[in-house]
């Protein structure tokens, strides 16, 4: 029964898929056991051929990027090595042509501390690379390569993508150059502790180390994603850098060769469930939750609030705490915007003078995040969502998704992915838990954290 069942199942969604013309479903029903098995057998490798038209097409604007970087061995005697030369490392990954004249889109850890980075044409030209600029926050970078009328591939709309449409991921995994392997899309919207910006598209489309840096294409054979991570023992789990996310990226480092984001000085968080009801907000509403404001920042100059649910900005529906930080993060520095939010059951509209990030001050010293100026580190609530995608079911603690460098948080090695189970002797609830026991501790404090798995003890001096 069981069997008929999912019979029954699979016939129904390959009836709809045939009706919405997809050609692979379509290919599928059209060789029926009635064909004789070598006819049927043709009929699908044409069909499949489809994959290899387009893999042909799109190979030639990826590139192999090696890199050659330094590395000081600390425990050595000499760590530049006795004449003072220090010792080398070589590296691998992948990226994409963007412009016939040789702008190479990449991740930033595929480059970053290299001092020699070479690109190998699909046509075995070997070219050397400069880097434009580099993104750490969201692990791209833009690299310059001479040419002419190269193979460059075509930027698609990532937000146009839908959770089961098929995508194609060409790199060089384990050096092996141009690798094609095929999946569907199988998340949008992932936060996987990388750090603040996180928004990953998920795929199950093979993708191991050498990808990093490659593009994943859609079957228009258009980018609509940077390849940039796997989950470590997972299989058919990878991640991918929107495009559009890369596309504002990219514009900034080649026009000014590092990134600017917007800023409006509001602490938020998820609104999830438990807090519409305890702070009895309606079960429909949509937003991000403030949890705090910075005095004299644009939005509290403008008449914020703590309890305040953004919205929308200039219109645009905000969905969640992410999605706000990341339009705002794209909002030009010094324009004005509309920042809706629901207050006391009504809608009030704020206008507010977008500012530049402070941690991207020109010259200026990174500062902390303003609900824990002390430690240096920006948390976020750990939902069940996140929990889940980090591999535990234990929502008790705030993630850390961002560490300022030069703070007793980054001197104490803490790292974005982290999880802050305790501070001290007290349990952390939520980021106001946590915001509220980093403010009474004194002096140094000893932080209880999981980190892949692992539950250790960090001290943190003050």
């Amino acid at each position: 029964m069981l069997a008929l069942f999912v019979v029954g199942v699979s016939l129904g969604v390959f009836r709809t898929k045939i009706q919405h013309g997809d050609p692979l479903v379509g290919l599928v029903a059209q060789a029926s056991p009635l064909v004789p098995r070598g006819q049927r057998d043709q009929q699908i490798r044409q069909e499949l051929g489809t994959f290899a038209r387009l893999a042909k097409d799109l190979k030639p604007s990826v590139v192999n990027i090696s890199v050659i970087k330094s590395v000081e061995d600390p425990r050595a005697i000499f760590p530049f090595g006795p004449g003072g030369q220090a010792p080398e490392s070589s590296g691998q990954g992948s990226g994409v042509i963007i412009s016939p004249d040789g702008d190479v889109v990449t991740n930033n850890h595929v480059v970053e501390g290299a001092k020699d980075i070479r690109v190998t044409l699909h046509d075995g030209r070997e070219l050397k690379a400069t880097v434009v600029g580099t993104d750490p926050k969201t692990d791209l970078a833009l690299l310059k390569v001479d040419g002419t009328n190269l193979p460059a591939a075509d930027l698609g709309d990532s937000d146009n993508l839908a959770v089961g449409d098929w995508v194609m991921a060409i790199g060089n995994p384990f050096g092996l150059e141009a690798t094609v392997t095929v999946g569907v899309l199988s998340g949008k919207g992932r936060v996987i502790g990388a750090g603040p910006y996180d928004d990953f598209l998920q795929t199950d489309a093979s993708i191991n180390p050498g990808n990093s840096g490659g593009p994943l294409f859609n079957t228009a054979g258009e980018v609509v994603g940077i390849n940039t991570a796997i989950i470590r023992g997972g299989q058919g789990i990878g991640f991918s850098i929107p495009i559009n996310m890369a596309k504002f990226i990219v514009g900034q480092l080649k026009t000014e060769g590092s990134v600017t984001r917007g800023f409006v000085g509001l602490g938020i968080q998820a609104l999830t469930p438990q807090l519409r009801t305890g702070l009895e907000l309606p079960d429909d509403l949509e937003g991000a939750l403030v949890s705090s404001v910075v005095p004299d920042g644009p939005a509290g100059r403008a008449g914020a609030q703590v309890e305040d649910v953004v919205v929308s900005l200039d219109d645009r529906p905000i969905k969640s705490d992410r999605e706000l930080l990341d339009v705002v993060a794209r909002t030009p520095v010094g324009s004005t915007a509309k920042l809706r939010v629901f207050r006391d059951g009504k809608m009030k509209d704020l206008t507010v003078t977008i500012a530049r990030r402070p941690d991207e001050q020109v010259s200026a010293r990174p500062q902390a995040d303003p609900n824990s100026p002390a430690l240096g580190v920006q948390v976020r609530e750990l939902t069940p969502d996140i929990a889940a995608q980090l591999g535990t079911d234990d929502t008790a603690g705030v993630l850390i998704v961002d560490v300022v460098p030069s703070t007793p948080a980054a001197r104490a090695g803490l790292q974005p992915g982290d999880i802050v189970r305790k501070v001290g002797n007290h349990e952390v609830d939520n980021t106001g838990d946590f915001i509220t026991q980093v403010h009474n501790q004194k002096g140094d404090m000893a932080l209880l954290i999981e980190r892949q798995g692992r539950t250790v003890f960090v001290v943190v001096g003050s």
